[in-house]
């Protein structure tokens, strides 16, 4: 009994979200999807792996949020131009219900739109303070990863992924 249970869940695949990532996917992995789209990596952050593109100018930039140890990928997130158009973001809205379905959770008061995965996983569609569009993919286990660390946020604006 155990043992296909085992099983059962050792064969559910990852939850994929935006550039092919997903939950549980190694690093490396992650690393490669990302360049392969045109993204390099430019600056590692505590478990924030930050990656910038010269070829999207839609996106600003992309944080994958990885376990230092294991360097196993918990959640990433995307930060959009702020000078793109309603109509931009409106497309990303859309490839987002094609990719995770149409059953969503609306906060209007925040005005977010949810996709919930399971118990611990969302992708989240929200705008930051500064006007830019952002979807942030969370894993509520390892919320830790998800913080700038103190050092890092001396002196500094806190990071619009965070706001």
């Amino acid at each position: 009994m155990i043992l296909a249970l085992a099983l059962a869940v050792a064969g559910l695949p990852a939850q994929a979200g935006l550039f092919g990532v997903a939950y549980g996917d190694g690093l490396n992995l992650a690393d490669s999807l990302m360049v392969q789209q045109g993204f390099v990596a430019q600056e590692v952050i505590g478990s924030w792996v930050i990656y910038t593109s010269d070829f999207n100018p839609l996106i600003d930039f992309v944080v994958l949020y990885v376990d230092p140890d294991s360097e196993v990928l918990h959640g990433w997130s995307v930060v959009y131009n702020g000078e793109n158009t309603p109509e931009q973001d409106k497309y990303v809205l859309d490839q987002l219900h094609k990719m995770h379905g149409e059953s969503v959770l609306v906060d209007k008061a925040k005005e977010t739109v949810s996709w919930i995965f399971d118990e611990s996983r969302t992708a989240t569609y929200s705008y930051s303070p500064q006007g830019n569009l952002r979807i942030l993919y969370y894993d509520f286990t390892h919320p830790e990863l998800f913080i700038l660390p103190a050092s890092e946020q001396q002196g500094q604006e806190p990071s619009p992924v965070l706001e």
